[in-house]
């Protein structure tokens, strides 16, 4: 490696000429150059103009200036630079020197300093910078590596994504709705972004152990009621991880996936897993695409395929992301409509007689506290104050818009 600069501040005239002279033969032009300066003015101008790598030779006690208050400067200047300090210290003690290692120089040496000693401590650093710039280099080559294993990781990704909206007709559009719908639900569960990102993008491959089914098959549903459609269907969870361990770092995606067959009871696919083993990420998914396939089943009614997965609450379902997913469909609905939403979220305490339940109300515990389509009164409303004050109601209250 070539050094490009060294520079020299050194305000005594005699020994800047003397380590010009021999410093000159070791490193002639073009290669480098030895610039320097012994007023704090000139010194500052070389800084501004500095070229690396480089040599700083530095006199510890210039006329106008501590040349150990500019050593810290070019260390804070140029933290990240190939270069090498060098401290003469003017006084031939053990406190000298140590206050020049102090002050962050890489090396030093006392003056008057003899020819030997200057070329050994100048190689020295030449061949510290050499060693640096191999470090580089190779921090260098490493990060294209990584950045080019992190594109070939996104484009396989990305791939493995097209194959599967290509096989199953309806993915691209049921993934895209899970993937805003599973982050909503996840968040009101949890306040690990680890989870409500994994869930994220875990929902995008929610169908790719289907890939390898038959054409007749793909659109068949992997559980009904609960078991295998068919004996083919236990074979989903194993093709899923077959097919995205390919991808580097992506077990914790894997594994939710696998396990979105697992029954909240224990009776499900791959490994029978129940009720809180099972992946919170993995239970999310399972009830999202479950209710896409009932409310296609049911021509689009939402009350209809949130009533089916109740009636499997506990058995194959967790119930609270069931509760969750309603108040998630509320949510869109009231949002949507620009002041203008049949439904409005409720607080407990704003309910008031005459308003009618537009959703059911359920219980942290799991109880179906009162029915959508219920007109609220005063009993029904101390009983859900009551209620809630030992078993909370999940989410908002929800009821329908008188003023639409």
């Amino acid at each position: 490696m070539n050094i490009k600069r060294i520079y020299i501040f050194e305000d005594d005239p005699g020994h800047a000429t003397f380590l010009m002279n021999i410093l000159s033969k070791l490193f002639p032009p073009p290669n480098t150059f030895i610039k320097v300066a012994g007023k704090v003015q000139d010194i500052v101008e070389l800084i501004k103009e500095t070229v690396f790598p480089a040599i700083f030779l530095i006199d510890d006690e210039l006329e106008d200036a501590s040349g150990l208050n500019i050593l810290k400067k070019i260390n804070q200047l140029f933290v990240n630079e190939l270069k090498f300090t060098i401290v003469m210290v003017s006084k031939q003690d053990q406190k000298s020197s140590i206050e020049a290692l102090k002050a962050g120089a890489d090396d030093f040496f006392s003056k008057p300093v003899l020819t030997e000693l200057l070329l050994a401590r100048i190689m020295n650093a030449k061949r510290f910078l050499t060693e640096k710039d191999l470090i580089k280099q190779k921090d260098v080559q490493i990060q294209n590596l990584e950045k080019e294993i992190s594109n070939n990781r996104q484009k396989m990704i990305n791939l493995l994504y097209q194959f599967q909206n290509s096989k199953i007709p309806n993915a691209a559009k049921i993934t895209s709705g899970m993937q805003k719908s599973a982050p909503w639900i996840a968040s009101k569960l949890t306040d690990d972004m680890d989870i409500i990102d994994r869930v994220k993008e875990a929902a995008r491959f929610a169908f790719i152990g289907k890939m390898n089914l038959p054409d007749t098959m793909v659109n068949t549903p992997v559980m009904t009621n609960g078991f295998p459609t068919n004996e083919k269907m236990n074979e989903v969870p194993k093709f899923t991880r077959e097919i995205l361990s390919q991808i580097s770092d992506y077990e914790d995606i894997v594994n939710v996936i696998e396990h979105i067959y697992e029954n909240f009871d224990g009776s499900g696919i791959p490994n029978k897993i129940k009720g809180w083993e099972i992946p919170l990420e993995s239970r999310i998914i399972r009830v999202l695409m479950d209710y896409d396939y009932f409310l296609e089943k049911n021509s689009g009614k939402q009350n209809k395929a949130i009533d089916i997965l109740f009636n499997d609450a506990h058995r194959v379902y967790d119930f609270q992301i069931i509760a969750y997913l309603d108040q998630y469909l509320a949510h869109l609905n009231f949002m949507g409509k620009a002041g203008n939403a049949k439904e409005i979220p409720m607080l407990v305490s704003e309910l008031i007689p005459g308003q009618t339940l537009s959703r059911n109300i359920f219980t942290s515990s799991g109880l179906k506290l009162i029915s959508a389509g219920t007109r609220l009164n005063e009993e029904t409303i101390h009983k859900i104050l009551s209620i809630n004050k030992e078993d909370s109601v999940i989410g908002s209250i929800y009821i329908f818009n008188i003023n639409n």
